[in-house]
């Protein structure tokens, strides 16, 4: 090799030789400090300089002399940067919580344990809000509880676009602006509104609102679907479509009327539908977690429209959700 070409090859060792005692000093000393994205990049850039081939090829320059016999070349130990990475990534896999390897065993399984306990957990909550005497109070601290650990969970194992919480894939165009979702979410305003509530009980209602709606996209959407979808995207929107629209029979247990009931577990299905297109086409929660939030929020001030009214309205809901929907899985992605 010419000695040009090993000048190239000695500055390229020299800098590799950096970045690996750095990351070997780090991660015997401070091993979470690897965590940070500087570090991440480094150990990134090692990774690629071992499977690359460009280890090898180095490795065997130095097994035929042809490298100075002062270089540092700590790399090029036969097990040194593959030892390093191997005992990185096993320590990275120890340091993963109960909640992440539940999910990597069976995210199906993931899901329907978080419906489990937001179902049973929001159900109680008010019962147990009213007991106490301020309507919503426990509810809303069982939902900051819940959506703490959730947002927790997600961030520290970098799972934000896995569930969608990042920005859509496609331009807004792609969705015709979405107008069809902002009719959805518009329902409550035909009905007018009443402020009669208190000022608190109002605040906490919203909040709550604020939080199902947060709650219900992550958990039927981004876990239910996503876990699903692997098996086969059609039975993956069924039944996280389904599902959705099921959940809100809970509301029997807190009094609701069972005709509202049965009519809302109707429309929430099909806008389920609407929600889960929109999710598995943009790869993004954001558009829906805003529009259910805006729907639960208006909740709490619409009034309540006659059978007949209720009815139409939730017609409307239906049809347009399932057609665009529809529209949404039938376009070509351009």
């Amino acid at each position: 090799m010419q000695k040009e070409e090993i000048k190239y090859v000695i500055e390229r060792i020299e800098y590799i030789e950096k970045i690996y005692d750095d990351v070997r000093i780090t991660f015997n000393k401070n091993p979470k400090q690897l965590k940070d994205e500087s570090y991440k990049k480094k150990i990134s850039l090692l990774k690629q300089y071992q499977e690359s081939g460009q280890w090898l090829r180095d490795f065997s320059l130095d097994e035929k002399g042809e490298l100075p016999p002062d270089l540092k070349r700590g790399v090029l130990s036969e097990d040194g940067l593959y030892n390093l990475i191997c005992d990185i990534e096993q320590a990275e896999n120890e340091r993963k919580d109960f909640l992440f390897n539940l999910f990597k065993k069976d995210e199906i399984l993931f899901a329907v344990i978080w419906i489990v306990i937001y179902v049973f957990g929001f159900g109680n909550a008010d019962s147990l809000s009213e007991a106490v005497g301020i309507p919503k109070l426990i509810t809303v601290i069982f939902g900051i509880l819940i959506s703490a650990v959730l947002i927790f969970f997600i961030k520290s194992n970098e799972l934000s676009e896995h569930f969608g919480l990042c920005k859509p894939q496609k331009t807004a165009k792609h969705f015709l602006y979405y107008v069809p979702l902002v009719l959805i979410s518009s329902i409550n305003l035909w009905f007018g509104f009443s402020f009669e509530t208190e000022v608190l009980t109002a605040f906490l209602s919203v909040l709550s609102m604020f939080l199902v709606g947060f709650l219900e996209e992550i958990i039927f959407r981004g876990m239910l679907f996503s876990g699903m979808a692997k098996n086969g995207i059609k039975s993956a929107i069924i039944v996280s479509s389904l599902t959705f629209g099921a959940g809100h029979i809970v509301n029997l247990l807190l009094g609701a009327p069972v005709f509202e009931t049965l009519l809302q577990v109707i429309y929430a299905s099909a806008v389920g539908f609407c929600f889960t297109v929109i999710f598995y086409k943009g790869k993004s929660l954001l558009p829906c977690i805003i529009s259910h939030i805006f729907v639960n929020a208006t909740s709490v001030f619409s009034l309540q429209p006659q059978n007949e009214i209720l009815v139409a309205a939730a017609a409307v809901q239906t049809v347009v959700s399932i057609g665009y929907g529809i529209y949404l899985l039938t376009k070509a992605d351009t």
